[in-house]
């Protein structure tokens, strides 16, 4: 699995490489796209309780291929926050806490 593979995938073509399943959502929309790349250059996926699932699971696929640890951090609308690491779940007070706890990380 490369960068071009999920690529095509965020703009809904084949992956070319068969990743990825008509049943799981991939397809990234404009703003989404700009998330995604400011994911990419912080190392982590921030999302809020709105977000759809594709940006996690473009996410996912592409730290994966990236062989980073899967960190998304996700914003709750009471203003705590959840931080997703590798599959284990930790709760913070606060997204800033989450928000450091990621930066930690890397």
């Amino acid at each position: 699995m490369k960068e071009k593979h999920i690529e095509n995938l965020t703009k809904g073509k084949k992956s070319g490489a068969n990743i990825g399943s008509r049943g799981v959502p991939h397809r990234l929309n404009q703003h989404e796209q700009k998330q995604f790349n400011i994911a990419i250059k912080k190392r982590f996926m921030t999302l809020s309780f709105d977000s759809r699932p594709n940006l996690k699971n473009i996410w996912l696929k592409y730290a994966e291929a990236k062989k980073w640890p899967s960190l998304i951090v996700f914003r709750l609308q009471d203003g705590t926050a959840t931080v997703e690491h590798n599959g284990s779940k930790l709760s913070f007070d606060t997204y800033k806490q989450a928000d450091q706890y990621a930066k930690d990380c890397l």
